[in-house]
């Protein structure tokens, strides 16, 4: 079979091609050796390299491959300090690459390439990429000289006639899942293109026979070669090599969402959306991206959010629907400086039209992402997930003046007891472009109805006691001046809160709460850290499957608890703060809630968390806790005015759910008696 009966063309590009099916698998069917000079030596690299490798493998076909060494900086130290030898650095980072691949995909093709090795049909060199006075450099330092970057491939058929391609070739773990190419083809038989072929034919050779002046090239290292054999299987034929695309999800945006995005272009593409948890603010933020492509041929996003977790879910699962990609950038700089280094290269370059990074709030504002976001030219979005966490004295240092686009997401942008951080968001992002209430949200249908529970819970007389003590020790220091009662004020208010907090009785009647249910599947309970050993027990003893969801967890222990609550696995998750933002819990039916701190934003993000749609679920409930001071006018005037203060903030919760409740005169019947003591009335609660 020769390379003559194929209808190839000049230039293929993964936009608009499919490289796989019309050029990648035809050649490889028709080759007896595939040379390919690749990226960097890593299993998603070898991967990459090795796609429609099952036509080679058919056609009995060689391959010969060469990849860049993969070095971090203390490696590079450590070499030139004389501690280590390349060959042992190259060979521990492999096989560890090797041992830890999840994806079963790219692991089936690595396997491929240890079958080949084992038939001897390849074989693989490594090059090490030094400097002008021959010392390696680390992997940043290549991408950011642009060393080794284009890739070249060359096919030989059994007539000898060739084919050579090269170009923007990203061999990395996100040209796997974006499957990004574009590059020339050039036909050995073509008098117009041989110049062009021996360009690629000789540069390939020059790397394989170690004659290049900008890399030292060295062959596998025999361990490197034993682990890819053992990875290979006996029978070739059990390893999926079959690649297909991705089945591209068209998403429909609702026509709120849409209203929202029209609002933001004619506000100058700057501001927030004031959107009840639930309505999709990240759909609405990724359908603004989808319009700024429509105008701009290239667009760099940042996204921020609190936690590590939502970057999983739902940032990255929204990007694959929007058909886009991102690139996760928080936790240790060691970790995310190489692939947002080859990101933002591959975008300043020309290689790729748009770069989105993934980031926390955490990992926002600290200075190797400034660094790296200065970098990126041309137009950046950011969106600000949770846009209130921005706000903070430390993480406002991240809100670069860079950021030609702006989109604060929060169903509360507005920051508890801090004027001054709201005032820095609001002249930062702009004003609110786009409100939907969860009032207008339930009315509309697109969140469940629910009914509200209040209970209310009496300290014992040592809780009480205690209570008395710190209520007078705020009300001693609520006169001293500013300046303490900052650091001070607040500290006992935190020490007496704890009391509320932690009232015995709440447990007692969290066992009552228990055992009203005859189901109780698909339930939450929000805890303080001092209850949630207790809540387990309870729910222990009555043989209640459940599990804790804490910051204690790691990324993946998280999306497994999700998954496993979502399908019965669990029927009840004790949670803390973690589950407060932006994490998706739609299989949800009852909450309750015994801790919070006050915050507004807190109860309201959780009660959100729960009226999420999902299948058979008609409607959600929830618990509520609510801690009464027994302190009466008569007995203690100037403590009761204290107490009055705090019910106002306390009831004013109640309210909130109360009044978009299904059963609002129902839990108004209930408050209203607390209310009339304290002489605290609220609106109107069917308003």
């Amino acid at each position: 079979m020769s390379f003559q009966e194929l209808d190839l063309r000049a230039y293929y590009d993964s936009g608009k091609d499919d490289i796989l099916n019309d050029f990648y698998i035809p050649a490889l069917e028709r080759s007896k050796e595939y040379r390919r000079l690749a990226g960097f030596f890593s299993s998603t690299s070898l991967a990459v390299a090795a796609r429609g490798i099952k036509g080679l493998l058919k056609n009995n076909g060689k391959m010969k491959l060469i990849a860049g060494a993969v070095f971090r900086k203390e490696d590079v130290d450590a070499i030139r300090e004389g501690l280590e030898s390349p060959s042992k650095i190259i060979e521990r980072l492999a096989i560890d690459d090797f041992d830890s691949i999840e994806d079963e995909f790219v692991k089936d093709h690595v396997s491929a390439l240890g079958w080949l090795i084992a038939k001897d049909k390849l074989e693989i060199r490594v090059a090490i990429v030094e400097d002008q006075n021959g010392a390696p450099l680390d992997m940043l330092s290549i991408l950011r000289r642009g060393i080794f970057h284009q890739k070249v491939g060359i096919f030989t058929d059994t007539d000898g006639q060739m084919v050579s391609f090269s170009g923007s070739i990203n061999e990395t773990a996100r040209a796997w899942i974006e499957n990004i190419e574009e590059f020339k083809v050039f036909r050995s038989w073509i008098d117009a293109e041989h110049e062009h072929f021996q360009s690629d034919y000789e540069k390939f050779n020059r790397y394989w026979h170690g004659e290049s002046k900008r890399a030292k090239i060295l062959e596998i290292p025999q361990a490197i070669r034993e682990h890819l054999i053992q990875m290979a299987p006996d029978d070739i034929n059990t390893l999926n090599l079959e690649w297909k695309p991705r089945v591209k999800k068209i998403v429909e945006l609702r026509d709120y969402q849409l209203q929202c995005i029209k609002n933001w272009i004619e506000h100058g593409c700057r501001g927030f959306f004031e959107m009840a948890t639930g309505t999709g603010k990240t759909y609405a933020a990724l359908g603004c991206v989808k319009e700024l492509l429509k105008k701009y041929r290239r667009l760099a996003v940042i996204i921020t959010c609190p936690y590590a977790h939502l970057i999983e879910d739902p940032w990255l699962k929204s990007l694959e629907k929007f058909d886009l990609n991102g690139t996760k950038a928080y936790g240790s700089y060691s970790q995310w400086e190489d692939r947002v280094a080859d990101a933002i290269l591959d975008y300043n370059n020309g290689y790729s039209d748009r770069v989105i990074l993934l980031t926390t709030h955490d990992s926002f504002y600290s200075t190797q992402f400034m660094n790296a976001v200065q970098k990126i030219s041309g137009d950046l979005l950011l969106i600000a997930d949770e846009v209130h966490g921005l706000g903070s004295p430390e993480r406002r240092r991240g809100l670069l003046e860079n950021y030609t686009f702006r989109i604060g997401l929060s169903a509360t942008p507005n920051r508890w007891f801090d004027d001054e951080g709201t005032k820095v968001l609001t002249n930062f992002f702009g004003e609110t472009v786009f409100e939907f209430t969860l009032k207008e949200v339930i009315k509309a249908g697109y969140l469940t109805e629910y009914e509200y529970h209040p209970h209310f819970v009496s300290l014992s007389s040592e809780e009480l006691e205690e209570y008395r003590k710190q209520t007078k020790r705020i009300a001693r220091n609520y006169m001293i001046n500013k300046e303490r009662r900052s650091e001070l004020y607040d500290l006992l208010c935190i020490i007496r809160q704890k009391i509320v907090v932690n009232a015995q009785e709440k447990y007692r009647i969290f066992e009552e709460i228990i055992n009203s249910q005859s189901d109780l599947s698909m339930c939450l309970v929000y805890c303080s850290p001092e209850q949630i050993d207790s809540v387990q027990d309870i729910l222990n003893e009555k043989g209640v499957i459940n599990h804790r969801f804490t910051a204690r967890e790691s990324i993946e222990e998280r999306m497994a608890l999700l998954k496993g609550f979502s399908e019965g696995a669990y029927r009840v998750l004790v949670a803390m703060r973690c589950l407060d933002e932006g994490v998706d819990v739609p299989a949800t039916r009852i909450a309750i809630i015994m801790a919070s701190s006050g915050n507004p934003r807190q109860y309201i993000q959780r009660r959100g968390r729960i009226l999420r749609k999902f299948p058979r679920k008609e409607k959600a409930i929830i618990h509520d806790f609510l801690v009464i001071p027994n302190i009466s006018e008569e007995s203690d005037p100037e403590l009761f005015q204290l107490e009055r203060k705090i019910m106002r903030r306390e009831l004013r919760r109640y309210e909130e759910f109360a009044k978009t409740s299904v059963n609002y005169l129902e839990a108004l019947n209930l408050m209203y008696p607390y209310m009339d003591k304290f002489g605290v009335y609220g609106g109107d609660m069917r308003g």
